[in-house]
This record gives structure tokens, C-alpha cells and sequence, in this order.
């Protein structure tokens, strides 16, 4: 099956490649959160040089750099793509060796959660993959969630709001598959049939 089809591509024998984009406060990180529990989900960890902010980890959320650091993994050719996301100056990129060493393990998925410009930037590298755009029901319901974070002040909101149009015409042009997210529960079944995955059960208790 071909990734349009709802296959991330592959050379068989190796692992898959899944790719995550979608304006901020439409849901990626919830359901990218929900995926990493299946076990072969394996989930990309951004590097970037942007504050931690409270309740993420090093590590897990993303590899917290110095803007130095940053620079000098840059210089050496670490990154399968990099972006300075909404021109703020925080800079984000995705590790080369760990998407080539994920990709080199049969029955992997790796995903990764980039904004268009990085989606585009990978498929441009030559990465075969499934690209997913998650969008929200609505404008105004991506206005409400951004608002609900509490992580953005006013100028912030409205820069995000003004890219809205922008990364669902480059998505629809790059062919990217779109998964509306109403509810998470509903976005995350959507994403395991595209992936091609059997949803876990929930565990006791949960």
C-alpha cells in the first residue's frame, strides 16, 4: 500500500516514517502523546532553543539546547531539517541519525511532530513517509485552544492565527492526509487506520 493510500513507504524489511504537522494548538502534541503508548511507535525528539516551560522534560519533550549548541549540531549536519518556527528566533530541528537509525529497524514507526515548513523540509530531503495534517473543526475553535494553553500572549495568538490559511494550502499542495480534530479519542483512531496499527487497549484502570 502506498503512503497516499495510508501507508508511510518503506523498503521492506525496514521501518516507517510518519510525519505530524498541523498549526499550534490544533492537538498534535495530545495525540501525539496517545501514540507513543503503542510499542511500535517510536517518537522523534525535537532539539531546539527555545525556553522549557513547565511540566515538559529534557528528553522526552524535547532536547533543551543553547542556541551555541544548536548552531554547532547545525554546522555539523545533524538535523534532517531545521526551522526558526514563526520567526521568533527559537530555533527547532529533528536528529538525522535518529530518523536513520529508526528507519533501519524493521517494524518501527517513527513519528515525528514538525510544523508545514518542516514536513516540506523532510519530504524535500527525499524521506518517504506519510504526511498527516491535523487541523482543528474550525478557526475559531483553534483561536479557543490556543487562548485555553495559556502560552501565548495576544501577538502571539495572532501570528499563529495569520499562518492558519497559509499551512493548510501548503498541506493540500504537498498531498498531505488530513485528520479534523473534533475530539482526540476520534483523531487518534483516525491516525491508527492510516498507520496501518491496531489501537492498544486501555490499561487497567485507565
Amino acid at each position: 500500500m502506498s503512503a497516499r493510500d495510508g501507508q508511510a513507504a518503506s523498503t521492506a524489511g525496514r521501518g516507517r516514517l510518519v510525519v505530524m504537522s498541523g498549526p499550534s494548538g490544533s492537538g498534535k502534541t495530545t495525540i501525539k502523546s496517545r501514540l507513543r503508548r503503542h510499542p511500535a511507535i517510536s517518537v522523534a525528539v525535537t532539539v531546539t532553543t527555545r525556553p522549557q516551560r513547565p511540566g515538559e522534560q529534557d528528553g522526552r519533550d524535547y532536547h533543551f539546547v543553547a542556541r551555541e549548541e544548536f548552531l554547532r549540531m547545525a554546522a555539523a549536519q545533524r538535523f534532517v531539517e531545521t526551522n526558526d518556527v514563526f520567526g521568533t528566533g527559537h530555533l527547532y530541528g529533528s536528529l538525522k541519525d535518529e530518523l536513520d537509525a529508526a528507519l533501519a529497524t524493521a517494524g518501527t514507526v517513527y513519528l515525528m511532530e514538525v510544523d508545514v515548513t518542516g514536513a516540506r523540509n523532510i519530504r524535500q530531503a527525499g524521506y518517504e513517509a506519510l504526511f498527516v495534517f491535523v487541523a482543528p473543526p474550525s478557526r475559531v475553535v483553534l483561536e479557543q485552544r490556543l487562548r485555553a494553553r495559556g502560552t501565548d500572549d495576544d501577538a502571539a495568538i495572532l501570528r499563529r492565527l495569520s499562518r492558519y490559511d497559509d499551512e493548510v494550502a501548503s498541506a493540500l499542495a504537498d498531498g498531505s492526509r488530513f485528520v479534523i480534530n473534533h475530539r482526540v479519542d476520534d483523531a487518534v483512531r483516525e491516525f491508527y487506520k492510516l498507520i496501518g496499527l491496531k489501537e492498544p487497549a486501555p490499561a487497567a484502570g485507565s
